[in-house]
């Protein structure tokens, strides 16, 4: 009943039970064992009082009862014993219960007080082995069909050994006995049954319990994730607006700028001096234009539903522009970025080369061996993923941390120099492309940020 209980349950329900339940098995059929081989021999006490005559006669067959439970035992040891422990797990009350009848037969048969261990067997089934009804129902069976084949065997092929029968009627003695050991075997099968449905109903419960507490340490975890980005968004949202009205203030003075250098250049056409400081003006505003620019295009970022194409080397471009006061003199080495096509969020592609750009300036900094700073921004593709990897050969990353690296909070950096949360929300712009974000570092040496975003094209933007 247990068992169809399961059926109609999950098949991970199934399988984890299954498995808790061979445990048990095993568990208990290592102690059944154990007790059986110590007490079988501890009754040699019962043999010289009740038949002094066959004391070690009976003894011996004790020990052979032993030496057929030991190999068992010892194979419950073993993965094959593990496996097979529906089998193995019978021996510790069998092996006693083929004993027992032995003695009943090379004694008295019906008369003989060794019955009583017989019932200690069916205790032992009830209380030690964790059997479903149907496996109690065999083992009860067979201990009352070997009690009733050694009764007959002792009538009608008396051993050597057989003493004097006492006085009584056989038959009224054997219906009595085989009364009570049926009464013993319905209550063990009642005990075992409703065992057998507690022990799965408790599984069940503390699986349930089990399965409820990883989904709610994933809710946590998405939610912390979700607080994350919540947060990032409303800074996100801040800097918008701050730079939109960057972007509002400065494109007025900005175009009466460049209306008044076209002005002035006309008035010096003959001076080239001028005109080529005329010019450096020029490049200077517009480079001012392009930054808040970028800065107003980043901080609202499209949504993926906004997915566009774009070249790759431009978003690096980008990237590179708006954390140009953390570059300094850094020079970033791009290979096999040109005529690279994605397709994407420009914008949330920008921040994930910014995270990591910023990570790697701040790494080839932290180094003290004296080498060149060296950052590399490479593509390559795969099938139709492009993978974009930003090395360089700083400080490195300790093994220990690489797990964690895009743990929302977590980070390297000393206390006040980072949130933690840069990799945390790349990650996440990344899975969002349909792609992932691996981190390898060797400490001391060298880190590499790898993600794939989905390719366009390998040319240029039409």
């Amino acid at each position: 009943m247990a068992k169809s209980a399961a059926e109609a349950l999950s098949l991970p329900l199934q399988e984890a039970y299954s498995k808790a339940d061979a445990d048990l098995r095993v568990r208990q059929a290592k102690i059944c064992s154990v007790l059986a081989m110590l007490l079988v021999p501890a009754c040699i006490g019962l043999d010289y009082f009740a038949y002094p005559s066959l004391v070690w006669r009976i003894f011996v067959g004790r020990l052979i009862c032993d030496f057929f439970l030991l190999p068992p035992f010892l194979a419950l040891f073993t993965a094959w014993g593990r496996r097979h422990v529906h089998l193995l797990g019978n021996a510790p009350p069998l092996v006693p219960c083929i004993t027992i009848c032995w003695m009943i037969y090379a004694t008295e048969g019906v008369f003989s007080p060794y019955y009583a261990g017989l019932n200690i067997v069916l205790v032992g089934v009830i209380l030690l082995v964790p059997y479903r009804l149907s496996e109690a129902g065999f083992i009860c069976g067979l201990v009352v069909v070997c009690y009733a084949v050694a009764c007959v065997l002792h009538r009608l092929a008396a051993p050597a050994s057989r003493l004097h029968t006492p006085s009584g009627s056989s038959a009224s003695s054997f219906i009595n006995n085989i009364y009570f050991l049926g009464m013993t075997t319905v209550i063990a099968l009642a005990a075992c049954h409703y065992t057998s449905l507690r022990r799965f109903q408790e599984f069940r419960l503390r699986f349930e319990l089990d399965v409820n507490n990883r989904e709610l340490a994933t809710t946590l975890t998405k939610l912390q994730e979700t607080e994350v980005q919540l947060v990032q968004s409303e800074k996100m949202n801040a800097l918008g607006k701050l730079s939109a009205g960057l972007l509002h203030e400065i494109n007025n003075p900005l175009n009466f700028t460049f209306m008044a250098l076209q002005v002035a250049e006309q008035e010096v056409a003959g001076n080239i001096a001028v005109i080529e400081t005329l010019k450096d003006i020029g490049e200077g505003m517009g480079r001012i234009r392009d930054v808040v620019s970028d800065l107003r295009a980043f901080a609202y970022p499209a949504t993926s539903a906004n997915s566009e194409i774009f070249s790759i080397e431009d978003a690096l471009t980008t990237a590179a522009r708006l954390i140009s006061h953390e570059l300094g003199e850094l020079q970033i080495e791009r290979v096999g970025i040109e005529g690279m096509i994605a397709t994407g969020v420009k914008t949330q592609v920008v921040h994930v080369l910014m995270n990591t750009l910023v990570n790697s300036v701040q790494a080839v900094r932290a180094d003290k061996s004296g080498r060149t700073p060296q950052i590399t921004v490479s593509c390559a593709t795969a099938g139709d993923r492009v993978t974009v990897k930003v090395r360089d050969n700083g400080v490195g990353v300790k093994a220990a941390n690489l797990p964690r690296l895009c743990e929302p909070f977590f980070t390297t950096k000393p206390v006040g120099e980072g949130t933690g949360l840069g990799l945390s929300i790349s990650h996440t712009i990344v899975k969002n492309h349909g792609g992932g974000l691996v981190i390898t570092s060797e400490e001391g040496h060298w880190t590499e940020v790898a993600f794939d975003l989905p390719l366009a094209a390998v040319g240029s933007i039409k």
